[in-house]
């Protein structure tokens, strides 16, 4: 894959209305969110913890971020939403 989610990178945002993570496009980094929003949707309502629901999802989330930088990698960021699944 030309990208890459490092593990280490995932984190709650403070707000707890998003998490934050870095993806690896090209041997660049690009921040990226997703809301909760976005994962309550991934997780269709079920509940589960933030980060779990990530980690479950990880090459969706992963697919659905690189798909939108790869359309302009001067982008240095993206916000994935529930209405971008």
């Amino acid at each position: 894959m030309p990208y890459d989610i490092p593990r280490d990178s995932v984190a709650l945002e403070p707000a707890g209305d998003a998490i934050h993570f870095h993806l690896a496009v090209f041997g660049a980094g690009k921040t990226c969110r997703i809301t909760v929003t976005a994962l309550r949707s991934l997780d269709q309502g079920q509940g589960g913890n933030w980060l779990a629901i990530f980690d479950t999802h990880r090459l969706r989330i992963g697919q659905r971020a690189f798909a939108y930088l790869s359309r302009d990698l001067r982008v240095s960021s993206v916000v994935l939403r529930a209405l971008d699944f």
